[in-house]
This record gives structure tokens, sequence and C-alpha cells, in this order.
């Protein structure tokens, strides 16, 4: 699992419930599965997306956040615009799992609740 997989705000809230020594960290499930909308999914707090990463030079990008437009992979960049790079010879179908933080003071981890296929999708 890397920093760029989870949202800020989530690993905030981990790192700050780890380093206080609470005794659990487990969140409920939520009420989404694998019959839910990516859209529903990305938007559901407490939830992990664990997409693996294409690196555009040095910087990781999670799949679920790259668009294909034509022949190439887009993914957004820091500063607003877009990278590209050729998608031939890239896999464009995932296995995602998704997931909740869960752990002790002493350790976290991440209980996969489902997993659920992504195509990247064409960009808009």
């Amino acid at each position: 699992m890397t920093r760029a997989t989870i949202r800020p705000g989530i690993y905030l809230a981990l790192l700050t419930a780890v380093s206080a020594g609470c005794a659990t960290i487990e969140t409920p499930a939520p009420s989404v599965g694998p019959q839910s909308s990516w859209e529903e999914i990305r938007s559901t707090p407490g939830l992990i997306v664990l997409g693996p990463q294409i690196f555009f030079g040095t910087r990781g990008v999670s799949v679920t956040d790259l668009c294909l437009s034509g022949d190439k992979l887009r993914a957004p960049r820091v500063d607003g615009g877009t990278a590209e790079m050729p998608a031939a010879g890239r896999q464009l179908s995932y296995m995602i799992r998704v997931g909740v933080p869960a752990g002790d003071g002493e350790r976290s981890t991440i209980r996969v609740l489902f997993v659920k296929p992504f195509d990247i999708p064409a960009c808009t």
C-alpha cells in the first residue's frame, strides 16, 4: 500500500489514529459492494481503493485515475495539466480490491471488502 492509493483525508485519519495509540481503528463496512458504480465507490468515505499504479516518469498514478485518449493513456498532473504515454502493450482491465482501514494501535491493515473489475475509461 502506498500513500498515493489512499485519499488524503483517510491517510491523515489513519496516521493520527495510529500515532495516538488507539486500541482499534476498524471502520464499519459501508453499504456499497461490487454491484455499485465506481463513482459511488470512490465517493464513499472510509473506503480505500487498492488499484495498481502506472508510472509516468517518477510519479505513480493509480489506474483508477487514468483515462484512454485514442492510443494514449492520460493521467492528471499535480499542476492541473495532463501527462500521456502510449497505451500499446499496457493492460487496460484490472481486478481492483476495495477495503477499509483495520488494525490495532501497533499496526494498521486494510480489510478487503470486495473485488471489482475496472476498465480504464475513455477520456471525456
